[in-house]
């Protein structure tokens, strides 16, 4: 792998011109070692030899998560000896598909850690509490634990236990960063107030969030950011990786944007038609990895909604950055004439006192509409708190859901339904879903 330090802050030309090469190496790469990427360009046409810089990349087709389920190790692109690692994404939208890994893809997974977190002043004065799980297939949590090492920095590997003994370790070893999904933090925060703890006094300063956003497109920090950064009295920094890229995307301290890594990924933003929007356009995310070799892909639909920003940052890096994840395509509703994502619905919740957890359910009702259930783990359930709620979804979402309260304990069971080990925040029970 090369690494490029340094490169986000060339001039616009300059990493232009690593990309340029970069990417026709992915291609030919891609073509000589993949036969899923053989099949298709041969079909199309298509000659590696021609493909010399990013303008040639939209005429390439291209790829999203059905094709990887559909046939899985064409995608695979060296000796199954040469396998260094085999992670899977989570399944929570549709049936996992596996990622290989080889030793050259692990070191550039440590790399792009390496350099998230550097954007958010993690070094060797730091302890890190990992609160997600290292294991079960999960590619994440290793890649950070992996970066922050890399860094200099202590890390504390803890995953997914009981907030007790996070309590605890934290109370023990006094990390001064975290990295968390954001609604365990919320429950963490929930749970220490209940038990009369302070949570400024805990001494965490960094706090990094993976999974979902915590920005609203304007960048302001939406409801469930703002409940964690008054709680903690800090600036979170906000994160997103996607395990099939093997990428991910970090703030700055200016909080506008996720810088990607010019030289592991191209960005783009397409329309529902394919066709490439321009900066600060809302369409989809489709990234083009550089330097795999397990498994390269190009033109990757995420189908994350978001938008690019190409100008230079205040912190000073010409890197491309994305917007917050505004919602999944997949998870687009429309209730009695109203579209929207379920990050509506969330934010609107996340600010009502008493609400512990959640899940959003929905489902074709007999009329071919969505429906939504939407079910809210509390200690109360009297008929004003659910009324307070269902005026608040009405006000704010534009929806009425049906309402079930249940006990925070009830719901935690069902976010973690079957073992999954990312929270099912959003469970889709459609018989047809919109694209």
């Amino acid at each position: 792998m090369k690494a490029f330090h340094g490169i986000d802050k060339l001039s616009v030309g300059a990493i232009k011109k690593i990309q340029d090469e970069l990417l026709s190496d992915t291609i030919r790469y891609a073509y000589e070692m993949s036969v899923y990427y053989r099949r298709v360009f041969d079909r199309h046409g298509i000659s590696p030899a021609d493909m010399k810089t990013i303008e040639f990349l939209d005429t390439l087709p291209y790829t999203n998560k059905l094709d990887i389920s559909k046939d899985n190790w064409a995608f695979l692109s060296v000796k199954r000896e040469s396998i260094a690692e085999i992670v899977s994404t989570t399944g929570t939208t549709g049936e996992p598909v596996f990622i290989a890994l080889t030793g050259n893809d692990i070191e550039r997974l440590t790399y792009n850690e390496e350099r998230s977190f550097g954007y958010t002043g993690a070094g060797k004065e730091d302890l890190f509490h990992i609160a997600v799980t290292c294991d079960n297939l999960f590619i994440a949590g290793i890649a950070y634990y992996r970066g922050l090492i890399r860094l200099g920095a202590s890390v504390v590997r803890i995953g997914p236990q009981s907030i007790v003994r996070h309590f605890d370790l934290i109370k023990k070893l006094k990390p001064n960063g975290i990295v968390a999904v954001p609604s365990f933090l919320f429950y963490l925060i929930c749970r220490a107030h209940e038990n009369e703890l302070d949570i400024k006094k805990f001494g965490i300063e960094k706090i990094v969030l993976i999974g979902d956003s915590i920005r609203n497109g304007d960048f302001s920090a939406n409801t469930l950011g703002c409940l964690i950064e008054n709680a903690f009295d800090e600036r979170c920094y906000s994160t997103y990786g996607i395990t099939e890229g093997q990428v991910s995307f970090c703030e700055c301290e200016f909080h506008q944007g996720l810088h990607s890594h010019p030289d592991l990924v191209i960005v783009e933003i397409v329309d529902n038609h394919g066709k490439p929007l321009k900066d600060n356009e809302i369409g989809e995310l489709v990234i083009t990895p550089l330097q795999l070799q397990g498994m390269p892909l190009i033109r990757y639909k995420t189908g994350d909604i978001t938008f690019k920003i190409s100008s230079p940052c205040l912190c000073g890096r010409n890197s491309v950055r994305i917007g917050p994840i505004l919602g999944r395509k997949h998870q687009r509703l429309k209730v009695a004439g109203v579209t929207l994502y379920p990050k509506t619905i969330e934010n609107t919740i996340l600010g009502i006192k008493d609400i512990i957890n959640y899940q959003i359910e929905v489902y074709t009702g007999n009329d071919q509409t969505d429906h939504i259930i939407l079910r809210v783990g509390a200690y109360r359930n009297d008929k004003s708190f659910k009324s307070f709620l269902l005026d608040s979804l009405r006000a704010r979402a534009k929806v009425t859901p049906e309402i079930e309260i249940e006990s925070p304990e009830e719901i935690e069971k069902r976010l973690f339904e079957g073992g999954s080990r990312k929270a099912i925040i959003f469970k889709d029970r459609r018989i047809k879903l919109y694209e």
